[in-house]
């Protein structure tokens, strides 16, 4: 009867070692999936906004759609920078946005690693939709 005692002592010092890795695991996937799901974001919003500017051109709007779909993922305003735009007299031509956002996660264990970190999504545009 005694060694079965040991064995189950055995099981719940098994398990105290074992739980924590499992939990660290878990938490990163979670992480790596939210922060996944961001650069998703951003760069569909890199994209909407050139589409915007490239179909109506029109910077500020094309810059608050890109902030309308950010919005819902980061507080605060992305920056928003062209690479290059419409020539009001070259057909062909190509429009590209980059959208920046601040990394954010859930568990904070990103933000110790990273510092500040950002994504960056570029989306690119036929001039004249």
């Amino acid at each position: 009867m005694r060694s079965l005692r040991s064995v189950h002592g055995a099981a719940a010092v098994e398990f105290a070692l074992v739980v924590p890795l499992l939990l660290i695991v878990l938490f990163a996937i979670l992480d790596l999936g939210w922060v996944f799901n961001q650069q998703l974001t951003v760069t569909a919003a890199a994209r909407e906004g050139a589409r915007h500017y490239a179909v109506h051109a029109n910077e500020a709007g094309a810059q608050g759609e890109a902030e309308a779909i950010v919005a819902g993922i980061v507080p605060g305003t992305p920056t928003i920078t062209y690479l290059s735009t419409c020539s009001p007299n070259v057909d062909d031509d190509e429009l590209t946005m980059v959208v920046h956002i601040p990394l954010t996660d859930l568990t904070g264990w990103l933000d110790s690693i990273t510092g500040q970190a950002t994504l960056g999504g570029q989306g690119s545009m036929r001039c004249g939709g």
